[in-house]
C-alpha cells in the first residue's frame, strides 16, 4: 500500500512528451532584470546580426476590433543547426512603447515554463514561437514616434547545459503584416 500526503512526486518530473523538468535559476524576474538593464546601460550589447546556430524571424501585427487596437509580437525560433537543450526565449519592446500600449511591462518570456524544450537538427519539435499582444492606446494618446519604434524587438536565446549556456542578444525589426502597414499608414495621415 502506497500513501501519498502532501505533495507527492509519483513520475511527475517529465512532461507531456517526456523532457525533463527545467532546474536552471532563469526566471521571469532574472529575465526581466537582465534585458531591461542591458537595454538601459549597454543597448549596443545586442547584435544586428542574426544567429549562425539556429533561424530566428520576428513579427509584428495589428488586429482591430470595434473597440480597441491590439499589436501582436512573434518570435519564432527554428532550423536548428546545433543541439539546443532547455531553449528559454525573451523579448521586449523599445521602453518608448509604454506611452503607446496598455501594459504593466513590455517584457515576454517562456521561462515560466516547468519543462525543458529542446531543439536539433532534424528532431522534433522543429521550432519554438513565442509570442504576446498588447492593446494599443487610443490613436489620439499616441506619440507619432510610434511609427519608428514599433518595429525594434530586443531578444534573448539562451540554451544548453546549467553550466555552459549560451546567450545571444539580438535587436531586430520585426516583420510587420499588410495590415500593420496600412495601420501605420492611416495613424500617419491623421495626426
Amino acid at each position: 500500500m502506497t500513501v501519498c500526503l502532501g505533495a507527492c512526486s509519483l513520475g511527475t518530473n517529465k512532461g507531456p512528451r517526456g523532457e525533463p523538468k527545467r532546474t536552471d535559476d532563469y526566471t521571469l524576474n532574472t529575465e526581466r532584470r537582465d534585458l531591461t538593464q542591458r537595454l538601459l546601460k549597454n543597448p549596443d550589447s545586442f547584435q544586428e546580426r542574426l544567429p549562425d546556430d539556429y533561424s530566428l524571424t520576428a513579427t509584428v501585427s495589428v488586429h482591430r476590433e470595434s473597440d480597441l487596437d491590439r499589436i501582436i509580437y512573434e518570435i519564432s525560433v527554428k532550423e536548428a543547426r546545433v543541439p539546443m537543450v532547455n531553449v528559454i526565449q525573451s523579448f521586449t519592446l523599445d521602453p518608448s512603447l509604454m506611452n503607446s500600449i496598455n501594459a504593466t511591462e513590455l517584457l515576454n518570456s517562456n521561462a515560466g515554463n516547468t519543462h525543458e524544450t529542446t531543439l536539433g537538427p532534424g528532431k522534433e519539435p522543429l521550432g519554438l514561437s513565442l509570442l504576446r499582444d498588447y492593446i494599443l492606446k487610443p490613436q489620439a494618446e499616441i506619440h507619432s514616434n510610434i511609427i519608428h519604434t514599433y518595429p525594434d524587438m530586443y531578444i534573448k536565446i539562451s540554451y544548453g547545459p546549467n553550466d555552459q549556456r549560451t546567450e545571444d542578444y539580438i535587436h531586430v525589426k520585426a516583420k510587420p503584416s499588410p495590415e500593420t502597414i496600412e495601420y501605420m499608414k492611416s495613424w500617419k495621415t491623421d495626426q
